[in-house]
């Protein structure tokens, strides 16, 4: 059997050589190159199974290629590298069919091997599909007709889910592929580890099906997901054997995209055809694929408004949520402050005792405030050791008292050192927006306040009598 073939695009002649010796040692064939016109050349020249590119290539990116090779050869798998900066174009990459991306920094050869195993066994598992449909056209008109539908719904799996979508219509789309597919009497998901943004569970059942019926299914789906999850966790060395179901006729398939894992199930009461229990497993590859670049999006979203260091909401996302509260609050005549929060002499903690006490030192504070204050205010990290937040429908007087109790609570809060335990203070600046003020002018006031905070004395709150 001939070596299946890998194009390797990469302008890092260490990185290029490295890898086209493991890949090769693998039994690979590699056509290594290290600019986009040499890629372009290569896959015009032959077709290749797999092709692993650098986003950023001279000549051509790795975008590039990868609508190149979508158009021209859909069968190869595209995996992407990326440096430290590429998590957006990763996103788009995944939308536009590429497999999966790596970040150069985190390689590791064996995770390497084990996502080209996965992709080639994706692309196995496709020309295995497409070429059953096709014997299966030749067979009879009514089995090309079959074929006709099915690959209109193969089809659809890009339209359906290949978009950014939330959660539940994620789930919506795949459940309604699967059950225009297949005649089922049950369909159901439970998820582990998506967090808000996906649902734990969905199902289906036909209008035929009875409660007790339904309801066992229900039952078995969970406990099918029970016995699996130490298996995908890596506490048990087994895949779990078979459990009964409530119908003759079961399917199963597993999702799993970062953190997240679950089990689609489906059942009826005759037994499915090969073709039958294929097609369901591409939909359930499929949307574990959608999964995937939902919960990659979330993270994108999440850094993009989130502070590295603290987990508050950063400068960014502030000025943004300022700015619409400061309508709201035109709008509906309600009351809106702000405490503006300085770390008193925290450079002489940085200069003395090290930027990483000073890490944990607003590590901390940004635990607490999260902590201390309602569900209702934001807490952002303004920058350096300052720190806001917005007290919605809170007059100035009711903030100068929750102002002075997060001052008094902070200077109880201990950060552990090897030898001892630091404690430290803020002073807090309040201000109230009134009339003719907009967000940048609350600001300043806050600001003000937190300036005369300083000057007389440091830690104590600033406001308006």
């Amino acid at each position: 059997m001939a070596a299946e073939t890998i194009l390797l695009a990469d302008d890092d002649p260490s990185i290029l050589g490295a890898l086209t010796e493991f890949l090769e040692g693998q039994g690979y064939a590699v056509h290594a190159v290290t600019d986009g016109r040499q890629a372009l050349a290569a896959l015009d020249a032959e077709e290749f199974t797999l092709a692993l590119l650098d986003l950023k290539l001279p000549g051509l990116s790795g975008l590039e290629l990868l609508s190149h090779i979508k158009d021209y050869s859909p069968e190869t798998e595209v995996i992407l590298f990326t440096g430290h900066a590429g998590l957006e174009s990763a996103v788009q990459a995944l939308r536009l069919g590429a497999y999966d991306y790596l970040l150069k920094s985190d390689l590791i050869l064996a995770d390497l091997q084990a996502v080209i195993n996965r992709a080639l066994e994706r692309r196995r598992l496709a020309q295995t599909n497409r070429l059953l449909l096709e014997n299966l056209s030749q067979a009879q008109e009514e089995l090309a007709q079959r074929r006709a539908a099915e690959l209109t719904q193969i089809r659809r799996i890009g339209e359906t889910l290949a978009g950014p979508l939330t959660g539940p219509q994620i789930i919506q789309g795949m459940f309604s592929l699967i059950l225009e597919s297949l005649p089922l009497a049950v369909l159901g998901l439970e998820l582990r580890g998506g967090g808000e943004e996906l649902p734990p569970d969905a199902y289906r059942r036909h209008p035929g099906v009875d409660e007790d019926t339904f309801e066992a299914f229900i039952s078995w789906l969970k406990s099918r997901l029970h016995d699996w999850l130490p298996y995908w966790r890596g506490t048990a060395t087994q895949e779990p054997g078979n459990r009964q179901g409530p119908l003759p006729a079961m399917l199963e398939a597993p999702v799993q995209a970062g953190e997240v894992t679950g089990l689609v199930a489906a059942g009826r009461e005759t037994p499915f055809t090969p073709e039958e229990s294929e097609l369901f497993h591409i939909f359930v590859l499929q949307g574990g694929a959608a999964f995937k670049n939902l919960i990659l999006y979330e993270q994108v979203r999440s850094m993009a408004i989130r502070d590295g260091l603290t987990g508050l909401y950063n400068y960014r996302y502030f000025w943004e949520v300022l700015h619409r509260e400061v309508e709201l609050a035109r709008r509906y005549q309600h009351p809106l402050s702000l405490l503006f929060l300085d770390i008193d002499d925290f450079k002489k903690v940085n200069d003395t005792l090290g930027h990483p006490v000073g890490d944990l030192v607003l590590k901390a504070l940004g635990n607490y405030l999260q902590a201390a204050v309602r569900q209702a205010d934001l807490v952002c990290r303004y920058g350096g050791e300052e720190f806001v937040v917005l007290l919605a429908e809170t007059e100035a007087q009711q903030a100068k008292i929750s102002a002075e109790r997060l001052r008094a609570g902070i200077s109880h809060i201990p950060v552990d050192l090897p030898e001892r335990q630091l404690y430290f203070t803020v002073s807090i600046g309040v201000a109230e927006l009134g009339p003719g003020m907009d967000g940048e002018t609350l600001v300043k006031a806050a600001d003000a306040a937190l300036y005369q905070a300083k000057q007389t004395g440091k830690n104590r709150v600033c406001g308006p009598e």
